[in-house]
């Protein structure tokens, strides 16, 4: 993040590298890190050199340096090294620009020798920092992969859950004055939730006719008993 490295340099690399090993993978990111790293620090010591302490002396010293970027262009997605490249050197205060040789297909930074040194400590700092971009940016990709595979796996266990009806057990239909009570055990028992009146009544008829029934079943056992005639 831009606050573990003082400024959107870092925060800029780190999604960089992210954003790439997603879609590369893990082991292209580093090794494309690695490629950034010793870019950066070859570019430290010839940002150290245009300041001036392996030049000879002349009378009037240049007042602008080119910064060969070739070992950056081979690395994939420049447009993106050259955008943390140039917050780098925001963050230290640093006028620059980039030059393209059409001639030759080659870029250059361009930057005054007053500021070689700020220049050289900015790639320094690039270069130190690729080490912690790099393991984050893997802890990140682990860390979305490993959450994408718990969606599909919840997705999948969604998706083989009955349906609620597929779940619900057979049941006859119930009355429309009955309710289903679950007791202690799970056993379901059906109360009548009718006026107490029209439950009365309904008691008595029933109670009459089951009454009724038996004084039928009673009086059919008392009757005549027919015995067999066999002829002679």
């Amino acid at each position: 993040m831009a606050s573990d490295y003082g400024d959107e340099a870092g925060e800029k690399m780190l999604d960089n590298f992210t954003r790439f090993g997603e879609r590369m993978g893990e082991r292209a990111m580093y090794d494309r890190a690695s490629r950034m790293q010793r870019a950066f620090q070859n570019a430290t010591r010839s940002a150290r050199e245009a300041g001036g302490s392996s030049l000879p002396a002349r009378e009037a010293s240049p007042e602008w340096a080119k910064l060969d970027m070739a070992e950056f262009q081979g690395i994939e997605d420049y447009d993106g090294i050259k955008a943390i490249i140039e917050d780098k050197l925001g963050a230290h205060g640093v006028e620059s620009t980039w030059f393209p040789d059409p001639q030759t297909g080659k870029e250059y930074l361009l930057f005054r020798i007053a500021d070689a040194r700020e220049v050289w400590q900015s790639f320094d700092e690039l270069a130190k920092e690729t080490d912690s971009a790099k393991e984050k940016a893997a802890e990140a990709i682990r860390q979305r992969k490993e959450g994408r595979e718990e969606d599909r796996e919840g997705s999948c266990i969604e998706a083989h859950q009955p349906a609620e009806a597929e779940r619900a057990p057979s049941a006859k239909p119930r009355p429309a004055h009955a309710k289903t009570v679950w007791q202690k055990y799970g056993v379901p028992v059906l109360r009548d939730y009718r006026p107490l009146e029209e439950r009365a009544a309904h008691a008595r008829a029933a109670s009459a006719a089951l009454e009724a029934e038996r004084s039928a079943m009673h009086s059919a056992e008392r009757g005549p008993r027919f015995q067999e005639v066999r002829s002679k």
